[in-house]
Protein backbone atom coordinates (compact mmCIF):
# COMPACT_ATOMS: atom_id res chain seq x y z
CA UNK A 1 0.00 0.00 0.00
CA UNK A 2 2.69 2.34 1.47
CA UNK A 3 4.44 1.59 -2.14
CA UNK A 4 1.15 2.62 -4.50
CA UNK A 5 0.75 5.80 -2.54
CA UNK A 6 4.45 6.61 -2.99
CA UNK A 7 3.94 6.00 -6.95
CA UNK A 8 0.78 8.08 -6.70
CA UNK A 9 2.24 10.99 -5.14
CA UNK A 10 5.06 10.68 -7.79
CA UNK A 11 3.24 10.41 -10.92
CA UNK A 12 1.11 13.19 -9.52
CA UNK A 13 4.49 15.51 -8.96
CA UNK A 14 6.15 14.78 -12.17
CA UNK A 15 2.91 15.91 -13.83
CA UNK A 16 3.06 18.77 -12.14
CA UNK A 17 6.80 20.23 -12.00
CA UNK A 18 8.31 18.21 -14.60
CA UNK A 19 10.81 20.82 -16.31
CA UNK A 20 11.27 21.24 -20.44
CA UNK A 21 12.33 18.57 -22.60
CA UNK A 22 16.24 18.34 -22.17
CA UNK A 23 16.64 20.06 -19.14
CA UNK A 24 18.20 18.72 -15.33
CA UNK A 25 15.11 17.40 -13.65
CA UNK A 26 17.25 19.43 -10.85
CA UNK A 27 20.07 21.67 -9.74
CA UNK A 28 22.22 21.41 -6.84
CA UNK A 29 24.16 24.12 -5.41
CA UNK A 30 27.27 24.12 -3.48
CA UNK A 31 29.77 27.01 -2.40
CA UNK A 32 29.52 30.36 -0.97
CA UNK A 33 28.48 33.84 -0.89
CA UNK A 34 27.84 34.51 -4.47
CA UNK A 35 25.18 31.68 -4.88
CA UNK A 36 23.96 31.66 -0.79
CA UNK A 37 20.21 31.74 -1.05
CA UNK A 38 19.58 32.29 2.57
CA UNK A 39 21.30 29.08 4.19
CA UNK A 40 22.65 31.85 6.80
CA UNK A 41 19.34 33.02 8.09
CA UNK A 42 18.71 29.47 10.13
CA UNK A 43 22.35 28.99 11.29
CA UNK A 44 24.09 30.96 14.43
CA UNK A 45 26.94 33.19 12.20
CA UNK A 46 28.03 36.95 11.49
CA UNK A 47 27.55 36.25 7.64
CA UNK A 48 23.76 37.20 7.03
CA UNK A 49 22.37 39.66 4.20
CA UNK A 50 18.81 39.18 5.36
CA UNK A 51 18.16 42.78 5.85
CA UNK A 52 17.75 45.99 3.42
CA UNK A 53 18.88 47.45 1.54
CA UNK A 54 20.09 43.43 -0.06
CA UNK A 55 17.36 42.04 -1.92
CA UNK A 56 16.51 45.40 -3.22
CA UNK A 57 15.48 44.46 -6.73
CA UNK A 58 14.64 40.62 -5.84
CA UNK A 59 11.15 40.11 -5.89
CA UNK A 60 10.90 38.81 -1.89
CA UNK A 61 13.01 41.35 -0.84
CA UNK A 62 16.20 40.37 1.52
CA UNK A 63 16.37 36.86 1.49
CA UNK A 64 20.13 36.35 2.58
CA UNK A 65 20.69 36.97 -1.28
CA UNK A 66 24.42 38.77 -1.38
CA UNK A 67 23.63 40.73 -4.53
CA UNK A 68 20.57 43.65 -5.03
CA UNK A 69 18.69 40.83 -7.08
CA UNK A 70 19.30 37.51 -8.47
CA UNK A 71 22.21 35.64 -8.54
CA UNK A 72 23.73 33.82 -11.20
CA UNK A 73 22.48 30.25 -10.10
CA UNK A 74 18.92 32.05 -9.90
CA UNK A 75 19.41 33.17 -13.50
CA UNK A 76 20.61 29.81 -14.60
CA UNK A 77 17.36 27.99 -13.13
CA UNK A 78 14.97 30.36 -15.04
CA UNK A 79 17.26 29.70 -18.01
CA UNK A 80 16.76 25.77 -17.36
CA UNK A 81 12.87 26.28 -16.55
CA UNK A 82 13.59 25.31 -12.63
CA UNK A 83 12.65 27.09 -9.75
CA UNK A 84 14.77 28.88 -7.19
CA UNK A 85 16.63 26.01 -5.46
CA UNK A 86 15.45 26.31 -1.82
CA UNK A 87 18.12 26.96 0.69
CA UNK A 88 18.77 23.57 3.09
CA UNK A 89 18.23 25.02 6.25
CA UNK A 90 15.12 26.22 6.00
CA UNK A 91 12.62 23.97 7.66
CA UNK A 92 9.95 24.79 5.65
CA UNK A 93 11.65 23.25 2.55
CA UNK A 94 9.10 20.45 1.17
CA UNK A 95 9.57 17.42 -0.58
CA UNK A 96 8.62 18.81 -4.12
CA UNK A 97 11.26 21.37 -3.70
CA UNK A 98 13.86 18.90 -3.03
CA UNK A 99 13.31 17.08 -6.13
CA UNK A 100 13.68 19.88 -7.96
CA UNK A 101 17.01 20.88 -6.71
CA UNK A 102 18.42 22.20 -3.33
CA UNK A 103 20.86 25.01 -2.12
CA UNK A 104 23.81 24.09 0.11
CA UNK A 105 25.55 27.51 -0.29
CA UNK A 106 26.83 29.21 2.80
CA UNK A 107 28.14 33.03 3.12
CA UNK A 108 31.37 32.86 4.38
CA UNK A 109 32.05 29.28 3.77
CA UNK A 110 35.25 27.95 2.15
CA UNK A 111 36.83 24.84 0.95
CA UNK A 112 39.06 24.55 4.02
CA UNK A 113 36.80 23.43 7.36
CA UNK A 114 38.10 26.08 9.03
CA UNK A 115 37.97 29.19 6.91
CA UNK A 116 35.31 32.08 7.30
CA UNK A 117 35.59 30.90 11.91
CA UNK A 118 35.56 34.63 12.19
CA UNK A 119 32.12 34.44 11.44
CA UNK A 120 31.04 31.39 13.63
CA UNK A 121 29.19 28.97 12.19
CA UNK A 122 29.47 29.15 8.15
CA UNK A 123 28.92 25.59 6.44
CA UNK A 124 31.96 24.41 4.78
CA UNK A 125 31.93 22.48 1.79
CA UNK A 126 32.85 19.11 3.02
CA UNK A 127 29.22 19.88 5.65
CA UNK A 128 27.47 20.64 2.40
CA UNK A 129 28.18 17.90 0.53
CA UNK A 130 27.17 15.71 4.03
CA UNK A 131 23.56 17.81 3.62
CA UNK A 132 23.50 16.51 0.47
CA UNK A 133 23.88 13.03 1.08
CA UNK A 134 20.93 13.45 4.11
CA UNK A 135 18.66 14.66 0.95
CA UNK A 136 19.23 12.03 -0.91
CA UNK A 137 16.74 9.64 1.20
CA UNK A 138 13.90 12.05 1.16
CA UNK A 139 14.33 12.13 -2.95
CA UNK A 140 14.86 8.09 -2.81
CA UNK A 141 11.32 8.42 -0.89
CA UNK A 142 9.56 9.76 -3.59
CA UNK A 143 10.32 7.24 -6.40
CA UNK A 144 8.88 4.68 -3.88
CA UNK A 145 12.64 3.11 -3.23
CA UNK A 146 13.04 2.36 -7.18
CA UNK A 147 16.81 2.47 -7.07
CA UNK A 148 16.82 2.77 -11.31
CA UNK A 149 14.59 5.34 -11.17
CA UNK A 150 16.93 7.20 -8.74
CA UNK A 151 19.67 6.21 -10.24
CA UNK A 152 18.50 7.90 -13.60
CA UNK A 153 17.41 10.86 -11.76
CA UNK A 154 20.92 11.54 -10.18
CA UNK A 155 22.61 11.00 -13.68
CA UNK A 156 20.59 14.16 -14.71
CA UNK A 157 20.91 16.28 -12.29
CA UNK A 158 23.20 19.16 -12.28
CA UNK A 159 25.40 20.55 -9.59
CA UNK A 160 26.95 23.90 -9.07
CA UNK A 161 29.90 23.89 -7.11
CA UNK A 162 31.28 27.71 -6.67
CA UNK A 163 33.86 28.09 -3.70
CA UNK A 164 37.32 29.44 -3.14
CA UNK A 165 37.23 33.03 -2.64
CA UNK A 166 36.81 32.86 1.69
CA UNK A 167 40.03 30.62 1.41
CA UNK A 168 41.97 33.47 0.45
CA UNK A 169 40.17 36.52 1.81
CA UNK A 170 38.71 35.01 4.88
CA UNK A 171 41.88 32.42 5.68
CA UNK A 172 45.46 33.18 3.46
CA UNK A 173 45.25 36.47 3.62
CA UNK A 174 44.45 37.11 7.37
CA UNK A 175 47.85 36.00 9.15
CA UNK A 176 46.52 37.70 12.18
CA UNK A 177 44.07 34.51 12.12
CA UNK A 178 45.23 32.05 10.31
CA UNK A 179 48.85 30.13 9.98
CA UNK A 180 48.24 28.87 6.40
CA UNK A 181 50.21 31.83 4.30
CA UNK A 182 53.63 31.04 6.79
CA UNK A 183 52.69 27.17 6.00
CA UNK A 184 52.42 27.44 2.19
CA UNK A 185 53.39 28.92 -0.57
CA UNK A 186 50.54 30.48 -3.00
CA UNK A 187 51.31 27.42 -5.09
CA UNK A 188 50.73 24.72 -2.49
CA UNK A 189 48.03 26.30 -1.15
CA UNK A 190 46.39 26.28 -4.51
CA UNK A 191 46.90 23.06 -4.84
CA UNK A 192 45.94 22.19 -1.13
CA UNK A 193 42.42 23.59 -1.79
CA UNK A 194 42.15 21.78 -5.56
CA UNK A 195 42.82 18.97 -3.97
CA UNK A 196 40.56 18.91 -1.14
CA UNK A 197 37.16 20.06 -4.07
CA UNK A 198 38.74 17.00 -5.99
CA UNK A 199 37.87 14.62 -3.38
CA UNK A 200 34.31 15.94 -2.99
CA UNK A 201 33.78 15.79 -6.14
CA UNK A 202 34.38 12.38 -6.56
CA UNK A 203 32.44 11.56 -3.14
CA UNK A 204 29.30 13.76 -5.18
CA UNK A 205 30.04 11.18 -8.01
CA UNK A 206 29.94 8.15 -5.72
CA UNK A 207 26.70 9.34 -5.13
CA UNK A 208 25.69 8.93 -8.38
CA UNK A 209 26.22 12.42 -9.63
CA UNK A 210 27.59 12.79 -13.36
CA UNK A 211 26.99 16.46 -14.19
CA UNK A 212 28.94 19.10 -12.74
CA UNK A 213 29.81 22.80 -13.64
CA UNK A 214 32.52 24.15 -11.62
CA UNK A 215 33.23 27.80 -11.30
CA UNK A 216 36.47 29.31 -11.13
CA UNK A 217 37.28 32.31 -9.00
CA UNK A 218 36.96 36.30 -9.66
CA UNK A 219 39.78 38.44 -10.02
CA UNK A 220 39.30 39.02 -6.23
CA UNK A 221 42.05 41.81 -6.79
CA UNK A 222 39.70 43.90 -8.39
CA UNK A 223 37.17 43.82 -5.56
CA UNK A 224 36.75 47.20 -4.44
CA UNK A 225 37.30 45.73 -1.15
CA UNK A 226 41.13 44.30 -2.26
CA UNK A 227 41.72 47.30 -4.73
CA UNK A 228 45.52 49.32 -4.65
CA UNK A 229 43.90 52.90 -4.75
CA UNK A 230 42.31 52.65 -8.26
CA UNK A 231 44.79 49.57 -8.89
CA UNK A 232 43.60 45.64 -8.73
CA UNK A 233 45.89 43.75 -6.10
CA UNK A 234 47.86 41.98 -8.57
CA UNK A 235 49.28 40.03 -5.64
CA UNK A 236 46.03 38.74 -4.73
CA UNK A 237 45.16 37.92 -8.98
CA UNK A 238 47.58 36.39 -9.46
CA UNK A 239 47.11 33.80 -5.80
CA UNK A 240 43.43 33.14 -7.55
CA UNK A 241 45.04 32.63 -11.41
CA UNK A 242 47.45 29.32 -9.99
CA UNK A 243 44.44 27.99 -8.11
CA UNK A 244 41.97 28.80 -11.52
CA UNK A 245 44.71 27.01 -13.17
CA UNK A 246 44.78 23.96 -11.44
CA UNK A 247 41.03 23.30 -10.98
CA UNK A 248 40.70 23.76 -15.09
CA UNK A 249 43.58 21.04 -14.59
CA UNK A 250 41.52 18.81 -12.30
CA UNK A 251 38.34 19.62 -14.47
CA UNK A 252 39.91 17.85 -17.49
CA UNK A 253 41.26 14.99 -15.37
CA UNK A 254 38.28 14.30 -14.01
CA UNK A 255 36.48 13.97 -17.44
CA UNK A 256 39.16 11.27 -18.31
CA UNK A 257 39.01 9.29 -15.48
CA UNK A 258 35.49 9.14 -13.95
CA UNK A 259 33.66 7.01 -16.69
CA UNK A 260 30.40 8.81 -18.42
CA UNK A 261 30.82 11.71 -16.08
CA UNK A 262 30.49 15.42 -18.02
CA UNK A 263 31.92 18.33 -15.92
CA UNK A 264 32.97 22.17 -16.97
CA UNK A 265 34.95 24.76 -15.73
CA UNK A 266 33.55 28.31 -16.24
CA UNK A 267 35.88 30.79 -15.96
CA UNK A 268 34.84 33.83 -14.06
CA UNK A 269 37.90 35.45 -13.85
CA UNK A 270 37.84 35.91 -17.81
CA UNK A 271 34.60 36.87 -17.96
CA UNK A 272 34.52 39.53 -15.19
CA UNK A 273 37.73 40.86 -16.05
CA UNK A 274 36.45 41.80 -19.52
CA UNK A 275 33.63 43.85 -17.90
CA UNK A 276 36.57 45.24 -15.66
CA UNK A 277 39.00 45.91 -18.35
CA UNK A 278 36.16 47.83 -20.85
CA UNK A 279 33.04 48.24 -18.52
CA UNK A 280 30.96 50.75 -21.24
CA UNK A 281 30.11 48.24 -23.71
CA UNK A 282 28.04 46.18 -21.14
CA UNK A 283 26.97 48.86 -19.37
CA UNK A 284 28.83 49.74 -16.43
CA UNK A 285 30.25 52.85 -15.37
CA UNK A 286 31.22 51.95 -11.92
CA UNK A 287 33.66 49.68 -10.75
CA UNK A 288 35.40 51.02 -8.33
CA UNK A 289 33.57 51.25 -5.59
CA UNK A 290 30.08 48.79 -4.20
CA UNK A 291 26.68 50.53 -5.36
CA UNK A 292 25.29 50.26 -1.49
CA UNK A 293 26.62 52.09 1.95
CA UNK A 294 29.86 50.16 2.95
CA UNK A 295 31.87 52.29 5.75
CA UNK A 296 34.61 50.77 5.39
CA UNK A 297 35.76 48.21 2.24
CA UNK A 298 38.43 46.43 3.65
CA UNK A 299 36.98 46.04 7.13
CA UNK A 300 33.04 46.37 7.13
CA UNK A 301 32.61 44.80 3.33
CA UNK A 302 28.99 44.59 3.39
CA UNK A 303 25.84 47.44 3.29
CA UNK A 304 25.52 49.31 5.99
CA UNK A 305 21.72 48.01 7.41
CA UNK A 306 19.36 50.65 5.86
CA UNK A 307 21.51 52.79 3.96
CA UNK A 308 20.29 54.11 0.70
CA UNK A 309 21.89 52.34 -2.09
CA UNK A 310 22.51 54.33 -5.41
CA UNK A 311 19.75 54.80 -7.98
CA UNK A 312 21.58 53.65 -11.00
CA UNK A 313 22.67 49.90 -9.60
CA UNK A 314 22.34 48.82 -13.63
CA UNK A 315 25.04 50.81 -14.28
CA UNK A 316 27.84 49.16 -11.22
CA UNK A 317 29.45 45.92 -11.35
CA UNK A 318 29.52 45.72 -7.23
CA UNK A 319 26.92 45.53 -5.13
CA UNK A 320 28.95 46.23 -2.06
CA UNK A 321 32.95 45.51 -1.70
CA UNK A 322 33.02 41.84 -2.33
CA UNK A 323 29.54 40.72 -3.87
CA UNK A 324 28.42 41.32 -8.11
CA UNK A 325 25.17 43.14 -8.52
CA UNK A 326 22.70 41.51 -10.31
CA UNK A 327 23.71 43.12 -13.68
CA UNK A 328 26.88 41.35 -13.27
CA UNK A 329 25.43 38.15 -12.29
CA UNK A 330 23.53 38.30 -15.21
CA UNK A 331 26.79 38.57 -17.52
CA UNK A 332 28.47 35.58 -15.67
CA UNK A 333 25.03 33.65 -15.98
CA UNK A 334 24.55 34.10 -19.47
CA UNK A 335 27.71 33.11 -20.36
CA UNK A 336 28.01 30.22 -18.41
CA UNK A 337 24.93 29.02 -20.03
CA UNK A 338 25.92 29.80 -23.80
CA UNK A 339 29.21 31.01 -23.71
CA UNK A 340 31.94 29.33 -25.90
CA UNK A 341 35.10 27.77 -24.78
CA UNK A 342 36.81 30.32 -23.71
CA UNK A 343 34.03 30.96 -21.52
CA UNK A 344 32.98 27.57 -20.78
CA UNK A 345 35.18 24.59 -20.92
CA UNK A 346 34.57 21.92 -22.61
CA UNK A 347 30.82 22.38 -22.30
CA UNK A 348 28.73 25.13 -21.52
CA UNK A 349 25.58 24.20 -18.98
CA UNK A 350 22.77 24.01 -22.41
CA UNK A 351 25.76 21.81 -23.54
CA UNK A 352 26.07 20.01 -20.30
CA UNK A 353 22.40 19.13 -19.71
CA UNK A 354 21.89 17.80 -23.13
CA UNK A 355 24.45 14.99 -22.84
Amino acid sequence: MGLLINLGFLFLFLSKFMSPVGAPPGMFIFGDSLSDSGNNNFIPTLAKSNYPPYGIDFPQGPTGRFSNGKLAVDMIAEMLGLPFAPPFTDPSMSDPQIFQGVNYASAAAGILDETGKEYMGPIPLSKQIDNFRQTLPRIYSLFGQNASAMTSYLNKVLVMVSIGSNDYLNNYLRPDLYPTSSQYTPLAFSNLLVQQIAQQLVGLYNMGIRRFMVYALGPLGCTPNQLMGQNCNDRVNQMVMLFNSALRSLVIDLNLHLPASAVSYADVYGMVSDVLINPSPYGFSVTSQGCCGVENGRVQWSCIAGAAPCNNRNSYAFWDSLHPTEALNRIVAQRSFMGPQSDVYPFNIQQLVSI
